[in-house]
C-alpha cells in the first residue's frame, strides 16, 4: 500500500461522536457532528471527490471484482444498512476485492472495500453486516476526511478546497510533501474504531441484523478468545487493545432494547451461504471489457508459448501437468493430449492428490483450490487465514494441511477445512544472519526471477500419502555465533504429535532432504556429502548412500530416480539410484518421470513424452495459448506492421499484416526493426554460442549473426547499443566510468561520455532517439553540473530541503549532446523515481506513489500530473496515454490535463505505443491479442 494512504485508511478521530443511552432506548440512530469549515474543509460532495483521487493512487495494488454476479449481493447488504442511516450526501459503492487480508476498508466519500478472504472467513451475513457497518461509520462520522484536512493544514498550509480539479491536484501535493511532515493528521485510532463500531451497530441493527455478528467475528479474526480485560490489566495498563474494543462492543449490544432488532427473512442463511460459496469460488478476471474506436484486433497466431516452470505426473501415471506463469496445463498420458486449462497465473508449484482424482494447489494469499480432473472443474476453495505473515509455507499431497513458518519463526500447521491451527513449535530456529544476506544478495543479482519470499528459509516438506510432515533447519549457535545447531522434528498427522527422529535423521531433516516414498527419505550430509545416507522413516534405519551436494534435489512421482537442479551446465539431471550414476539431463528444468518414461519441455515450446532409458520420443503435444508473462524485450515496426516480444526463454515475430507468426526464436534482451526491413535482436548466451546481435529478415526467413557482445554492462534498447563501463581497468561501476552508444545494425560507435564522478542512472527512449540521465542532486556529479548552470543554482537555492531531489540531464541519444536539464523536487523523498522517457519537449517520469508526472524541458515547469504506471505520449505532442489500473487505458490531452478518453481490455496490457503521427494507438495485451485504436478524433 502507498505510503500516504497507508495513513489515511489507518482513520482518525474527531471528537466522541454522540450515542447516548437515551437515544440507544429510543432506537433512534446516531445524529451525524456538525463541523465548521475550519475543523473540516471537506463537503460531503467534496469528500466524494478526494475518494476518487485516492482510488486513482491505490486501486492498481490490487483487483477489485467488477462482477455483477458476485458483487450484487454484497451491494444490496450495503444499501439495506444505508437506507437506515441518516440523510448524507456520500456517495456509497460497495466493492468486492482480491488482497491477501482478511479485512475491509473505505476511503473518502463512500467506498467501502471488502475482501474476498474476509467473506470466505465469516459464518452468517449477519457477520458481513456487521463488518460493513463498522466500515460505514468511519465514513458517517467523516473521520478519513476529518484526518486529511488536518493533514492538508499541517502539511501544505491548505485551509480550503475549491473544485474536482482542485482536490486533485491538492492531494498530489500531499503525496509528494507527505515525508515531510510523516507525522500529520495523527489521531487517537483507538477511539475511532469504538465510534465506527458504536454507529455500525446502530445501522446494521435498524437493518434487522444480529447485534452480536460484529462482535463474533471481530473476537474469531483477532483470535482475542473473548478476553475484554479485567481489573488488574486496567490497573497495570496490559489490556490489549483487541479486549478493549471487544468490550466496548459487548456493552453496546447489551444495551440496545429489543424494540431495536428487526425480524430476519427465513431464507437469509441459505442465500448467505450460497453467495459466500460463489464468491470463494470465483475464477474470473473481474474486468469488464470496454473498447470502441477500435481499427483492427489481430489474435497472435501461432501464439508464443511460455515457459513451463513445473511438470508432475499423477500417482497412477495416468495424467499430467504442466505449469507455467499464467497457469495449470493437464494432459493425457494415453494418448498424450491436452485435457484443460486451469487459469492461475499467481499459484504456487501444483500437485495431484494421492489418488489421482484432483490438482490442488495454492498462492501467496494462502487460497487453496481443488479441481477435479475427471469434471475438469473447480470442487473446492479455501481462502485460509493467518493472522502472522507466512515467511515459507507448504501443501500437503492431499490439500488438508498446510504448514507456515511464521514472521516469528514459529512453525505451524493449519487445518485447511477449518482453519485451525493444529500445531506449533515456537521459535523452531534461529537464522544464520550471513546466510540471509546471502539470499539477498542472490535475489538482487537474479534479474528479478527470484523474490526473497521464494527462498527456504527451512528445510521442509511432507510425505507422498500425507501421512507426514517433517522440518529441519541449521540454527544459529546462542554462544559461538555460528550456525551449526541442528533443529528438526516430524509430525504423525492422523495424531497430530512429534514423532521421535532415530538414527541419523535429525541431520538429514537440518541439511536438506527430500522423501523417496511415504516411509523412506534422503538427505545431505554436510560432512560426507558422497556418502549422504538413504534411511528409512521414522525408523532411521540406514538403508545406503548418495552422492549429493548443494543443488536441490526430490524424487520424481514414481522411480528409482533422484532429480537434481542444476547439474553442471544443465538445468536438470536424473540420478539413477541403483547406479548412483547421472544418466539424463535437459536444458530445460521441468521434467518429472514415471518409470521408464519421462515428460519434458521441448526447445520450441512443446512437451515432449520419452523413453527414459534411450530418450526416444514417443509423442508430443502443443500446449493451447497461454498468458504472456513479464516480457523481456519488445519492438513495434513504425508502421505497426511487425511485432516481436520475448519472455525468459523464447522469442517470435509477427508479420500482423498477414497475421502471421514469421519467425519463432530463443529468447532475445532487445529488439529493433530497422528501416531496411531487418529485426536486429540481442540473443545471451547459450551453450556455446556466445552473446551477440543477430539479424532477421522481413523479407524472407533468414538469419544471420552480426556481432558479439562482450561488455558486461551492455544493453540494447532499440537502435542504440548503450554500454557503462568503468574508466579504470578493475574499475568500480557506481563512478569514474564511461558512457558509450552504439548503432545495433553494424555495432559502430556513435559517441561516448566520461562521468568522472558518480555514474548516473539512464533511460533511453529510442522512438524518440533521447536519453536522460539522472543523479540525486547532493551528489558531485549533479553539484558540478548545476554550478555551471546560474538558471538551474538559483532554481536550486529556492528549493526547499535537497533530500531526495533529483538532477536530470537529457541527451541526444544519437550523438550525446546535451538538449536540456531538469530539476526534480520530491519533497523530502516522498516518492523516489523509477523511470524517465523524453519526446519532444515533454519529460514523463513515473514514480513509487503510482504517478505520472509531466515536465517541460524547455521551462523546467511541470505541466501536469495523474495517478498511473505506464505512460506514453504521441509523436505530436499532444495526447498522454496512460495505464491507470491493469488493463485500463486513459488518454488525456497533454495541453489542459483532462481525460479525453478511456478503454477497458479483457486482460492486461503488455505493449503500449502511439502508430505514425500519433493517429492510432497500439495496444497487446496479455491474452496475446494486438489492438489498433483510432486516436484521429482526438488529436483534431
Amino acid at each position: 500500500m502507498y505510503r500516504l494512504i497507508a495513513l489515511t485508511i489507518a482513520m482518525g478521530l474527531f471528537a466522541p461522536l454522540v450515542c447516548a443511552q437515551t437515544q440507544q432506548q429510543s432506537c433512534q440512530p446516531p445524529t451525524p457532528p456538525t463541523f465548521s469549515r475550519e475543523q473540516n474543509i471537506f463537503t460531503e460532495e467534496q469528500e466524494s471527490d478526494l475518494g476518487d483521487a485516492i482510488a486513482e493512487q491505490i486501486q492498481r495494488s490490487f483487483r477489485v471484482i467488477d462482477d455483477e454476479e458476485i458483487t450484487n449481493y454484497l451491494n444490496q447488504i450495503g444499501q439495506r444498512i444505508v437506507k437506515h442511516l441518516p440523510p448524507t450526501n456520500l456517495r456509497f459503492k460497495f466493492m468486492l476485492v482480491d488482497i491477501p487480508d482478511a479485512n475491509a476498508f473505505v476511503l473518502p466519500g463512500g467506498r467501502v472495500y471488502v475482501s474476498r478472504k474476509l467473506v470466505s472467513l465469516a459464518q452468517s451475513e449477519d457477520e458481513i453486516a456487521g463488518v460493513i457497518g463498522h466500515e460505514i461509520g468511519h465514513l458517517l462520522a467523516r473521520q478519513l476526511s476529518l484526518q486529511m484536512t488536518r493533514r492538508f493544514r499541517e502539511v501544505l498550509g491548505v485551509t480550503e478546497v475549491k473544485d474536482r480539479r482542485d482536490i486533485f491536484e491538492k492531494y498530489n501535493q500531499l503525496v509528494e510533501n507527505s515525508a515531510r511532515k510523516p507525522k500529520s493528521g495523527g489521531s487517537d485510532r483507538e477511539k475511532d474504531q469504538i465510534v465506527a463500531d458504536q454507529i455500525g451497530l446502530f445501522a446494521a441493527v435498524s437493518a434487522g441484523y444480529d447485534p452480536q455478528g460484529n462482535a463474533n467475528f471481530f473476537d474469531r479474526i483477532t483470535e482475542n478468545k473473548g478476553d475484554t480485560g479485567n481489573f488488574f490489566s486496567e490497573l497495570f495498563g496490559t489490556t490489549r487493545p483487541e479486549a478493549k474494543r471487544l468490550r466496548e462492543m459487548l456493552k453496546s449490544v447489551a444495551s440496545l432494547p429489543a424494540s431495536c432488532i428487526d425480524a430476519r427473512s427465513a431464507t437469509a442463511a441459505g442465500d448467505f451461504q450460497k453467495w459466500q460459496s460463489a464468491v470463494t469460488n470465483y475464477t474470473g478476471s473481474g474486468r469488464k471489457e470496454s473498447l470502441h474506436a477500435v481499427l483492427k484486433r489481430i489474435v497472435l497466431e501461432p501464439p508464443l508459448r511460455s515457459d513451463i516452470t513445473h511438470m508432475r505426473f499423477s500417482p497412477d501415471g495416468k495424467f499430467i501437468l504442466a505449469q507455467d506463469d499464467s497457469g495449470i496445463n493437464v494432459l493425457t498420458r494415453e494418448p498424450f493430449a491436452f485435457l484443460f486449462h486451469i487459469n492461475a497465473p499467481e499459484a504456487k508449484p501444483a500437485q495431484f492428490t494421492p489418488d489421482s482424482q484432483k490438482i490442488i494447489f495454492y498462492n501467496s494469499a494462502l487460497r487453496v483450490e481443488e479441481w477435479s480432473v475427471a469434471e475438469r472443474k473447480l470442487t473446492l476453495a479455501r481462502e485460509l487465514f493467518v493472522r502472522k505473515r507466512c515467511l515459507q509455507t507448504e501443501l500437503s499431497p492431499d490439500g488438508k494441511v498446510m504448514a507456515c513458518l511464521d514472521s516469528e519463526l514459529n512453525l505451524n500447521l493449519f487445518d485447511v477445512a477449518s482453519g485451525a491451527q493444529v500445531f506449533q513449535k515456537k521459535s523452531f530456529y534461529t537464522p544464520d544472519v550471513f546466510v540471509l544476506f546471502i539470499k539477498q544478495l542472490r535475489a538482487a543479482l537474479s534479474e528479478g526471477e527470484l523474490d526473497f519470499d521464494d527462498f527456504d528459509w527451512i528445510n521442509m516438506g511432507f510425505s507422498p500419502d500425507a501421512h507426514y510432515f517433517a522440518a529441519g533447519a541449521r540454527s544459529m549457535n546462542a554462544f559461538t555465533g555460528y550456525a551449526s545447531e541442528n533443529t528438526a522434528l516430524a509430525v504423525d498427522l492422523t495424531t497430530r504429535q512429534t514423532v521421535s527422529l532415530r538414527g541419523p535423521v535429525k541431520k538429514l531433516l537440518s541439511n536438506g532432504f527430500t522423501f523417496l516414498a511415504p516411509d523412506k527419505l534422503t538427505g545431505l550430509d554436510r560432512e560426507k556429502p558422497q556418502k549422504s545416507p538413504v534411511v528409512s522413516f521414522p525408523a532411521g534405519e540406514v538403508l545406503g548412500d548418495l552422492p549429493l551436494g548443494s543443488a536441490k534435489f526430490y524424487a520424481p512421482t514414481r522411480g528409482n530416480y533422484l532429480v537434481v537442479r542444476p547439474l553442471k551446465d544443465y538445468k536438470v539431471g536424473v540420478m539413477d539410484l541403483t547406479t548412483k550414476k547421472f544418466f539424463l539431463a535437459n536444458k530445460l528444468s521441468a521434467l518429472d518421470l514415471y518409470d521408464d518414461v519421462f515428460v519434458s519441455e521441448r526447445v520450441n515450446g512443446e512437451l515432449g513424452l520419452y523413453t527414459a532409458t534411450t530418450r526416444e520420443m514417443r509423442a508430443k503435444v502443443v500446449l493451447p495459448r497461454n498468458m504472456l508473462g513479464r516480457l523481456r524485450a519488445t519492438a513495434l515496426s513504425k508502421d505497426l506492421n511487425w511485432l516481436a516480444i520475448s519472455e525468459r526463454s523464447r522469442g517470435a515475430v509477427w508479420n500482423l499484416a498477414k497475421g502471421e507468426r514469421a519467425y519463432h526464436v530463443r529468447g532475445f534482451r532487445g529488439a529493433h526493426f530497422s528501416d531496411d526491413s531487418k529485426l536486429y535482436a540481442d540473443f545471451p548466451k547459450f551453450e556455446q554460442t556466445e552473446r551477440g546481435v543477430a539479424q532477421l529478415e522481413l523479407a524472407r526467413p533468414e538469419t544471420s549473426a552480426s556481432y558479439e557482445i562482450k561488455d558486461d554492462r551492455a544493453e540494447q534498447i532499440g537502435q542504440f547499443v548503450v554500454i557503462t563501463k568503468p574508466a579504470k581497468e578493475d574499475g568500480e561501476y557506481d563512478k569514474n566510468v564511461i558512457l558509450e552508444v552504439r548503432d545495433v545494425r553494424t555495432f559502430s560507435p556513435l559517441w561516448s561520455k566520461p562521468f568522472p564522478k558518480e555514474a548516473p542512472d539512464v533511460y533511453t527512449n529510442s522512438q524518440e532517439q533521447t536519453m536522460a540521465c539522472l543523479w540525486p542532486v547532493a551528489s558531485d556529479a549533479a553539484k558540478a553540473e548545476i554550478k555551471n548552470d546560474p538558471a538551474l543554482s538559483k532554481q536550486l537555492a529556492a528549493m526547499k530541503e535537497k533530500e531526495g531531489d533529483y538532477f536530470l540531464q537529457a541527451l541526444d541519444a544519437r550523438t550525446g549532446k546535451p538538449i536540456g536539464r531538469l530539476l526534480i523536487e520530491t519533497g523530502k523523498g516522498s516518492f523516489r523515481i523509477s523511470r524517465v522517457t523524453i519526446t519532444g519537449d515533454w519529460v514523463v517520469i513515473l514514480d513509487t506513489e503510482n504517478r505520472v508526472l509531466i515536465y517541460s524541458l524547455s521551462s523546467g515547469e511541470q505541466k501536469g500530473k495523474v495517478f498511473g504506471s505506464r505512460a506514453v505520449v504521441n509523436q505530436s505532442g499532444k495526447l498522454l496515454c496512460v495505464e491507470n489500473e491493469s488493463g485500463q487505458l486513459a488518454i488525456y490531452d497533454l495541453t489542459s490535463m483532462e481525460k479525453r478518453d478511456q478503454f477497458i481490455f479483457p486482460s492486461s496490457v503488455s505493449l503500449v505505443r502511439f502508430g505514425p503521427e500519433g493517429k492510432s494507438l497500439f495496444v497487446l495485451t496479455a491474452n496475446q491479442t494486438a489492438y489498433v485504436l483510432d486516436m484521429s478524433a482526438l488529436i483534431k
